[in-house]
């Protein structure tokens, strides 16, 4: 009965990703702009999905999909804030009401600006209208206001934004942290495409996520699926490169192929946790294709897991 629900879930998520795929980029990129985290944003897309998929169960009405899901990820990240909230610097400034704008100020630029001088539902209003092109109706739906208080978040964000100065972007660097036994041998396994060598720190009941594919449980379980799956792709390709790098503030396997260019093609992305010699949860992230393309270009190589893109 268990294994006849579980697979009647994994067809449900299945449909259910495929449905959502074609806003899927636009949402990490939302999610992105809204933490202002790689990480951030790709746990904000998984939590999303997870309770919008959840919720359509309840839901006795056709939703507009992509209107949903930026709603359900702008009421998570409202939440958070008000779990942990920033304080908003005031700024003086003369204020004009616009409802109807022509700007087209580079955000991007200037998130930390904006976060230390709006409110939250400033900020999500003028990502949504000025990045996303959401209606000020569709707005005032997903963050549970008025339109004409949408328009007057508008304004203010947009007042304050231009006051803003133009300053150079700068990226996370990237170092190069001495790893330690246990994370030898994971880095070996990898460059050696040995599968067993991985497995031997792996403890016997390690849980593993393959984010937005699935949880494996035990090292039993890893060895004869993903670690399975793993080595029938590497053995495929060119030299493994794997390092131990510092990424967006997170220490992170990174594993790379180096072709016959010479170049370097950005495989996968492992995060784990060691409990004394043993890795005791594992996360790696092929299939958070958003976060790859990132990775690869903050890492300055090319991005070689495209054969993972629209799985699922």
């Amino acid at each position: 009965m268990t294994t006849h629900l579980s697979d009647d879930l994994r067809e449900i998520e299945q449909r259910f990703k495929k449905e959502i795929e074609p806003y899927r980029s636009d949402l990490w990129k939302y999610c992105y702009k809204l933490t202002r985290s790689p990480w951030d944003a790709e746990d904000l897309v998984q939590d999303t999905l997870f309770k919008s998929l959840a919720i359509l169960a309840k839901l006795h009405r056709p939703v507009k999909m992509k209107s949903y899901l930026f709603k359900i990820a702008t009421n998570l990240w409202i939440d958070r804030y008000r779990r942990n909230p920033y304080t908003v610097q005031s700024l003086e400034e003369e204020i004009q009401p616009d409802r109807k704008s022509t700007f087209n100020f580079d955000i991007m630029d200037h998130l930390e600006f904006l976060m230390q001088h709006v409110t939250p539902h400033q900020y999500v209003s003028l990502l949504l209208a000025e990045v996303f092109h959401f209606k000020a109706s569709e707005i005032a739906g997903m963050i549970l206001t008025t339109e004409g208080a949408v328009y007057t978040n508008l304004t203010r964000a947009r007042s304050i934004l231009r006051k803003a100065k133009e300053r150079q972007v700068t990226t996370t660097p990237v170092l190069d942290p001495v790893p330690n036994a246990t994370l030898n041998t994971l880095l070996n396994g990898f460059r050696n495409k040995d599968p067993e060598l991985i497995a031997s720190v792996l403890s016997e009941n390690v849980t593993v996520n393959i984010v937005h594919a699935g949880i494996e449980m035990g090292r039993d379980e890893t060895k004869g699926n993903s670690l399975n799956d793993w080595k029938e792709v590497v053995d495929t390709q060119h030299q493994i490169v794997a390092e131990y790098r510092m990424l967006w503030g997170k220490q992170v396997v990174v594993e790379m192929e180096r072709k016959l260019d010479g170049d370097l093609y950005l495989n996968n992305l492992h995060l784990i946790e060691t409990v004394g010699e043993e890795i005791t949860h594992w996360a790696f992230y092929c299939f958070s294709w958003d976060l790859m393309k990132q990775a690869a270009d903050e890492l300055k190589v090319k991005l070689n897991a495209t054969c993972f893109y629209h799985i699922f």
